[in-house]
């Protein structure tokens, strides 16, 4: 391997999914990551297994990897100089510190940078709040997909899903080849079917099976009071996006399987408090939730699934979901015309919302 990937975040993400990506492309590549204990037994295993739920695939060595502090700016700055791409996984929030750093020490090499973060175009729209104007330094957006359940162990070991996508927007030159996980498409497209089908779906299941004291996403797939929901919202979700017009209807079922079998394997055991934390901003407006529900609305589509589902958000107490209460107190407990009106800015369309959603 003669090109130097640097990966920012060295958690689960990182070594469960994006460094196999990078090492399939003949990248070396170091971690940089805060966790000074991680990066410690980085240095001092050199490896580790990824291990595949409920697949034949059994297992991936990912060996020759090293990692360093993002303390240690010495080293830090001298490993930018010689990197040919920049890769994050730190969370949304945390991409703008990576970018000022890589800026501050690139001396005016060619930098590809890519930030495989669930946020919409995240690594150019960071360029854009960082007012970054090293022309050698190349923002490239990416729509990434893998579910990882959390991890208990200490080891450096993950478990992951089988299932993986990577796709680049095809407007940039990007440095990794096509392969069964990355693959080149039209951004926003693909953003949104990801973020309504996938994101959106797994928002609605987890409300749902809380208010039916459910636990695991799984189990709204083998539970009678939920399996009627499950097909409705799932269908809701597969029209919006029919509807965005970019693909046939057989493709877009084959998407929706793949994610109904995905989210209903058992192994993974994706727990229904973690997918539904953070309401107030996943329901906020052109987001996973209204931002299918306005399309259905305004072609006179189903919209039945998030109907129901909204009733539930006004109806039950999820005050255990991490920001809930916050979202309760500022958007709920104001009402559905207030929600419609001041949340989702649909000033215009009120009747529309209120005579399908209610009051």
């Amino acid at each position: 391997m003669d090109k130097l990937a640097l990966h920012f975040g060295a958690g689960n993400i990182g070594r469960g999914f994006i460094a196999p990506v990078l090492q399939e492309n003949n990248f070396q590549v170091i971690f940089i990551d805060i966790d000074e204990n991680l990066i410690n037994k980085i240095n001092q295993e050199k490896k580790y297994h990824i291990r595949y739920i409920n697949s034949k695939k059994k297992t991936n060595t990912i060996e020759n990897i090293k990692g360093i502090n993002l303390s240690d700016t010495k080293n830090l700055s001298t490993l930018i100089k010689k990197s040919e791409l920049i890769t994050t996984s730190v969370g949304p929030n945390y991409v703008k510190d990576v970018v000022n750093t890589v800026s501050d020490n690139n001396p005016g090499n060619d930098l590809n940078f890519i930030a495989f973060e669930n946020k919409y175009r995240c690594s150019t729209t960071t360029k854009t709040e960082c007012e970054a104007d090293d022309k050698n330094l190349h923002f490239i957006d990416a729509v990434v997909d893998k579910i990882i359940p959390i991890q208990y162990s200490k080891f450096l070991d993950v478990n992951v899903e089988e299932y993986g996508s990577i796709v680049l927007d095809e407007n940039h030159n990007a440095p990794l080849d096509e392969s069964d996980v990355v693959t080149y498409g039209n951004y926003e497209y693909e953003f949104k079917k990801k973020l309504w089908m996938l994101n959106g779906f797994h928002l609605c299941l987890a409300y749902f099976g809380l208010s039916k004291n459910l636990k695991y996403i799984h189990e709204l797939f083998t539970n009678s009071d939920t399996q009627e929901f499950t097909k409705t919202i799932s269908t809701n979700f597969f029209e919006s996006i029919f509807l965005l017009g970019f693909e046939d209807k057989d493709k877009i079922e084959n998407y929706k399987k793949s994610i109904i079998d995905r989210f209903s394997n058992d192994e993974i055991n994706d727990e229904l408090i973690r997918v539904a934390r953070n309401p107030f901003f996943k329901f906020s407006q052109n987001e996973r939730f209204q931002g299918p529900l306005d399309l259905l609305l305004k072609n006179k589509r189903s919209i039945e699934g998030f109907a129901e589902l909204l009733d539930i958000l006004f109806d039950y107490d999820f005050s255990a979901v991490e920001g809930f209460s916050e979202f309760k107190e500022k958007v709920l407990n104001l009402g559905k015309t207030n929600m419609y009106k001041t949340y989702w800015n649909q000033g215009n369309n009120l009747h529309l919302y209120s005579d399908s959603m209610g009051l």
